[in-house]
């Protein structure tokens, strides 16, 4: 099943351009166990996942992705796309995760590590962790929608200022960037913190 089906009429060229590039990557089987799954297969842009029973991710979740093959660790930031909830007779629920953007180095990494050509049979796993999105922009969890803009606008700064050149500058904006667009938007923001709450409750 194709981890990035296409969009519908609503999307934009610029949405298609991106997913018709993600298609043409290679993609790999991946033996790696995750958190309440196991990821199906995966490219340097992003992977499916196959979802055991529990809580189900919602679309524009952003999380964080600790990629362990026993020999190597990389660190990711990715959102879903889309989740396909499964049925008792047809098919188990799965999630299609898009990354950050990342340099080549890294995304030749995922793959490397995602394949499990390194790890010893069994060891590989993905521990997967939602992300704070108020700490990633440096702002309160009351933040007005105008402190949030300028806590946004002020990381922003940092990273594309002196900061431009290091080899992470481009997938920390993509960060900032997704993290903004959840917390500016108050239906996506209600439905955040209504999450983030019962994460706090269940630990």
């Amino acid at each position: 099943m194709d981890p990035y089906p296409a969009q519908n009429e609503s999307g934009t060229k610029s949405q298609n351009h991106s997913i018709n590039d993600q298609r043409r990557e290679t993609r790999v089987q991946s033996p790696l166990h995750c958190t309440n799954g196991k990821v199906a297969d995966i490219t340097g842009s992003g992977m499916r996942i196959l979802l055991g029973k529990g809580d189900m991710p919602e679309v524009g979740d952003l999380q964080s992705y600790e990629f362990d093959d026993g020999s190597e660790v990389l660190q990711v930031m990715g959102c879903v796309k889309w989740v396909r909830r499964g049925s008792a007779y047809s098919r188990q629920s799965e999630a299609g995760i898009e990354f950050v953007k990342l340099d080549q180095h890294a995304r030749e990494a995922l793959v490397r590590i995602g394949s499990g050509v390194q790890s010893r049979k069994g060891s590989g796993c993905v521990r997967i962790e939602t992300i704070d999105l108020y700490a990633l922009l440096g702002a309160s969890h009351t933040a007005t929608a105008d402190q949030l803009t300028e806590a946004f606008d002020k990381a922003c700064r940092w990273v594309g200022g002196s900061n431009a050149e290091h080899p992470n500058a481009k997938q920390k904006l993509d960060e900032l960037e997704k993290a903004y667009a959840v917390l500016s938007d108050p239906e996506k923001r209600t439905r955040y913190d209504a999450r983030r709450g019962q994460g706090q409750k269940a630990a």
